[in-house]
């Protein structure tokens, strides 16, 4: 049995993606294993939101690879590493660069391509059996034409009580400030008829709780189940809350022009549908939010929350500041 070990940074759409490539690995014979010790395959799953986060992975890899040095001389199995997710769809072939003992880099938008990638990578690991060691530089950091949700296995089981489901990807906003747009590509949303067949799976397998998942999540407008029009959030929330054995609904991370008033009906009506919401709102100045290409005003954001408030009054809120952006005076 092979082993294989996946570190995860950053958001809930990481740790959703993560998954997914434990399952996709399972079917090539891959069993998880908790640390990178007895480790074939090392895969980082990379954040790049974060200040420094290329930097933190190159300081992975390079612990990493000391012990796949030390495997290599102890004429223990090959430790092959592999780079994912957004840093890998930033930094492209420059991680080979850097660190040339790593294999494969691929970006998000490409796992569903990742057991031919593991393929290739064991092909030429044997072919250079008894020669010195030398990295395969798998590559792939293309945006494909096909949509990696159409070509993943069924979903994983094992999430347990509370889980993830992700039903949007990508991002046209285009914030000054942020990669996503870059990384994880245009907005796309998948289909109503895959989100509840994925729901049902998840609480068959135990889960009371799904938090689901999008980079703007309430900007989702997936295919209608008889295919005839297309769904926002809100008409997804109140048929997701109809299936039997869901105790909670959730849903993260939004944007403030994407409020829309089915997602207002169904903070009202909803009583599976938590009363929580985080909603970041980056600035409290028209200028720096005009600066950061944010598309709304701190007025609207508070209109926003009020009327939240008035339709279910016990609501919860958590944001997200950016403090000094660029230009940013003491009175913004």
């Amino acid at each position: 049995m092979k082993k294989l070990y996946v570190k995860t940074f950053g958001c809930q759409m990481n740790v959703y993606d993560s998954r997914r490539m434990m399952d996709v690995l399972g079917n090539l014979g891959y069993q998880t294993v908790d640390t990178p010790d007895d480790a074939d395959l090392v895969i980082l799953n990379t954040c790049h939101i974060r200040e420094k986060a290329a930097e933190k992975v190159y300081s992975d890899l390079g612990r990493l690879h000391i012990l796949q040095q030390k495997k290599r001389d102890a004429g223990n199995s090959e430790m092959s590493l592999a780079v994912a997710g957004c840093v890998a769809q930033a930094e492209g072939g420059e991680i080979f660069r850097r660190a040339p003992y790593v294999d494969m880099v691929f970006g998000p938008q490409t796992y569903h391509r990742l057991p031919e990638m593991v393929t290739r990578l064991e092909r030429a690991k044997l072919k250079k059996q008894g020669k010195a060691y030398q990295s395969a530089t798998i590559l792939d950091t293309d945006f494909p034409v096909e949509k990696k949700f159409d070509y993943l296995p069924e979903e994983s089981t094992n999430q347990g009580v509370s889980a993830f489901l992700s039903i949007q990807e990508g991002c046209d906003k285009f914030c000054t400030f942020c990669v996503v747009p870059y990384t994880r590509g245009a907005e796309a949303s998948r289909p109503v008829a895959d989100v509840l067949k994925e729901a049902k799976n998840l609480i068959r397998a135990g889960a009371k709780e799904i938090n689901v998942l999008g980079q703007n999540v309430n900007a989702y407008h997936g295919e209608s189940p008889d295919g005839k029009s297309e769904w926002n959030l809100g008409q997804l929330l109140f048929a997701l809350a109809d299936l039997p054995g869901l105790e909670r609904l959730r849903y993260t991370t939004s944007h403030p022009k994407d409020m829309h008033d089915q997602l207002y009906e169904a903070h009202a009506k909803l009583p599976n549908l938590m009363p929580y919401l985080h909603l970041p709102v980056q600035a409290g100045s028209d200028r720096i939010l005009q600066e950061m290409n944010r598309k709304h005003t701190a007025d609207e954001f508070r209109a926003i929350a009020e009327r939240l408030r008035d339709v279910r009054p016990d609501i919860a809120f958590s944001t997200d500041i950016i403090v000094g952006f660029p230009g940013e005076s003491d009175r913004d």
